[in-house]
């Protein structure tokens, strides 16, 4: 998926192109190997994960690296970038493997100013992103998440059981103020039901 101008992600397809106002240089998230990415037509800019995903997309689909850039992320250690409007910090997670094929897959955690955001595409067999051993992500933790992106698709189309027990699991361990889907569409509501409520949100109930 792509971050927009205020480093916020957005799942690009060709059904909704037309909503989404790219940049010609931008930024795009690599969460697997498995699947070629849909890139917009004359779009050129940098694809970031982790060194192994980006050799094995090379690979495997060979793109076009007259436009592309391909940059490759330590796991679990930030990264400053910047995207249009803003300059964000961006950290690869390992996600462990899928269900269908048993490949590596990755999350991605982008902290803008005191906002945390979790991006997940695909969620796997690891849910515990968050080495209790690293400061930068105890501080993290004890922050908290406010944004979790999932995937839509999770709530239909094949393994949707599975995805949507990862989501249901997830959800409950980090307890983030908000969830929200990568195309825009809307959730089940019972998703922001399991979510951590603000103060101000237990004082209105």
């Amino acid at each position: 998926m792509f971050l927009d101008a205020n480093g916020h992600p957005k799942e690009v397809t060709p059904e909704n192109l037309h909503e989404y106002p790219y940049n010609l240089h931008g930024v795009m998230l690599l969460t697997s190997a498995d699947y070629e990415v849909y890139i917009p037509p004359r779009w050129h800019g940098t694809v970031y994960s982790t060194e192994e995903l980006l050799d094995t997309y090379r690979r495997r689909f060979q793109p076009d690296c007259t436009l592309l850039t391909f940059h490759a992320l330590e796991p679990y250690e930030p990264e400053l970038i910047c995207c249009e409007r803003v300059v964000i910090e961006i950290t690869v997670l390992p996600a462990g493997q899928t269900l269908h094929s048993g490949t590596d897959i990755v999350v991605f955690l982008v902290k803008i100013y005191d906002a945390n955001t979790l991006i997940t595409k695909e969620l796997g067999t690891e849910l515990n992103f968050f080495p209790t051993t690293h400061h930068y992500h105890v501080r993290i933790m004890a922050e908290g998440i406010n944004t979790l992106y999932i995937d839509e698709q999770a709530y239909g189309g094949e393994s949707a059981c599975y995805q949507q027990q990862c989501v249901h699991n997830l959800l409950k361990k980090l307890q983030p103020l908000g969830v929200k889907g990568l195309t825009g569409k809307a959730l089940p509501e019972h998703l922001n039901g399991m979510c951590r409520k603000t103060d101000a949100g237990a004082a209105r109930k």
